[in-house]
């Protein structure tokens, strides 16, 4: 009986949360619990063995929880790692091929390296690497121009000359003036966040709560009366069976004394 009571009450928790975002590592799904988390948002992980983890919210605080991911730079965006980038799909390859999977590799690795700063969210590195020149031509010097999307209120002018240096040190032929870095900060949120003037909702006589949690008031109210019905249904057919086994317990001792009286 009790079991029943227990796995109905789960059943009604769990149908309060939603996916927020599924197929994630373990390490990313920690990441945006703690952030989730800090941000006083409700929220929860389960683990669906080769589909990764599943990061689960409250219907309710899913814009909250999607604009504090988003102002901290999650879900990640995946990057193609050098090996990834030049498996080959065929039996052979033609320079030019090999040559635009180098340079997207290469830049993908850098841009990899360049997320890992405090307050980036989003990192690009564009390299131009020209063919070497036929006889007599002027050689063409690489450059590259990096683009970071950073944090609201987070400063990194002053780390634009390592950025450049990282970069002009992870690309041959790529100088330190050649490297370009331009620094944008992100965009304040535009969804509205609840504040404490939520409306509040009078649902019974003296009884009154917020807009935002009337769906879960009403789940835990039929759950509440499910529970109170089948509780009085088994109560109902405890007695029904407890009065029905005492009258054959007191019609067998009836019928017992009226054939010993029969016999004497």
């Amino acid at each position: 009986m009790w079991r029943i009571l227990l796995l109905l009450c789960v059943f009604a928790l769990a149908g309060c949360k939603t996916d927020l975002y599924r197929n994630l590592s373990e390490r990313e799904a920690n990441e945006m619990l703690a952030i989730l988390m800090s941000n006083g948002i409700d929220a929860s992980k389960e683990y669906l063995g080769d589909e990764g983890v599943t990061l689960q919210v409250d219907e309710a605080e899913l814009p909250r929880a999607i604009d504090a991911l988003k102002q901290n730079g999650f879900p990640r965006e995946a990057r193609e790692t050098m090996g990834t980038v030049f498996e080959k799909s065929g039996i052979m390859s033609s320079p030019f091929e090999e040559r635009v999977r180098f340079v997207y590799a290469l830049g993908e690795e850098v841009s990899r390296t360049l997320s890992e700063i405090d307050g980036v969210l989003t990192s690009r590195v564009h390299i131009v690497l020209p063919d070497e020149p036929d006889l007599g031509e002027e050689l063409k010097p690489s450059s590259a121009a990096v683009f970071i999307k950073h944090r609201i209120g987070v400063d990194l002018d002053f780390a634009t000359p390592q950025i450049r240096r990282l970069v002009s040190s992870s690309i041959e032929g790529v100088t330190y003036e050649d490297v370009t870095v331009l620094l944008v900060e992100a965009e304040k949120p535009n969804v509205s966040l609840p504040t404490s003037n939520t409306s509040v909702v009078e649902v019974l006589p003296g009884l009154s709560i917020q807009d935002t949690d009337m769906t879960m008031f009403w789940r835990v109210v039929m759950v509440a009366g499910a529970l109170l019905a089948l509780l009085a249904i088994t109560n109902i057919f405890t007695f029904v069976s407890y009065v029905k086994a005492r009258n054959g317990m007191r019609a067998a001792e009836t019928s017992l004394e009226e054939q010993a009286a029969i016999a004497e």
